[in-house]
């Protein structure tokens, strides 16, 4: 008799868990098809096209920083070279990103106007320094009424950028069929070497043609 209710208390508090669980992915689900509803799409190409695009560029603040706290009380030689190496490899990497996106978009984005600012920097974008894409700071009254979207990089492992996704000013994505999740997909790297292209500069390039497809497609 113990045993039995012992399981049936179990099959109760599982059947519970179970309950909770589903309520809250159905929760989760319900909620973001709202707010996607909310973004009018035609609405956000019109004013895209009219106002800025911010594009929230990754430092590897976090990566470098404790690289340099490591070199610094590194005790050997062997252990301090070898961080040193991991040091200067993250550095340039991060260098070698944000010039070829800086470039990418002064060279190849036309839609909209156009700024950046780093991630690491971006917790209070009322006071976030923004720079245009030649490095130069963007007045914030350069920006004044006009509609601002950001364009995220966004990674499904630490060190992989998968994809890059357009948001509205609320910190809504921007629903199909509006343009946006422009991941790697659809590019033969092996053609981009062969014609000396770069992939930043290819895909800002496609996310500039996209934006211009769909608003040809809807404007006014």
């Amino acid at each position: 008799m113990k045993l039995l209710l012992t399981l049936i208390n179990g099959l109760l508090k599982t059947y519970k868990i179970t309950y909770l669980v589903w309520v809250c992915i159905l929760t989760t689900n319900l909620l973001f098809t709202l707010q996607a509803q909310s973004v009018d799409p035609v609405l956000s190409i019109r004013e895209l096209k009219e106002g800025f695009l911010l594009v929230r560029l990754p430092s590897s603040k976090g990566k470098i920083d404790t690289l340099q706290a490591m070199v610094s009380r590194a005790k050997d030689d062997k252990s301090r070279l070898h961080l040193q190496k991991m040091l200067n490899t993250a550095i340039e990497e991060r260098d070698s990103l944000i010039s070829d996106y800086t470039h990418a978009f002064r060279d190849f984005y036309h839609f909209s106007n156009a700024a950046y600012y780093f991630d690491y920097e971006g917790r209070d974008l009322r006071k976030t320094p923004m720079y245009k894409m030649d490095g130069s700071s963007l007045p914030k009254e350069e920006i004044g009424m006009k509609p601002v979207f950001y364009l995220y990089f966004e990674r499904t492992e630490e060190s992989h950028i998968d994809a890059l996704v357009i948001y509205n000013v609320e910190g809504l994505r921007v629903p199909p069929p509006f343009p946006n999740n422009f991941t790697r997909g659809g590019i033969n790297l092996l053609f981009l070497k062969i014609a000396d292209r770069k992939f930043p500069a290819w895909r800002v390039e496609r996310i500039n043609k996209r934006l211009f497809k769909y608003w040809g497609e809807n404007r006014l």
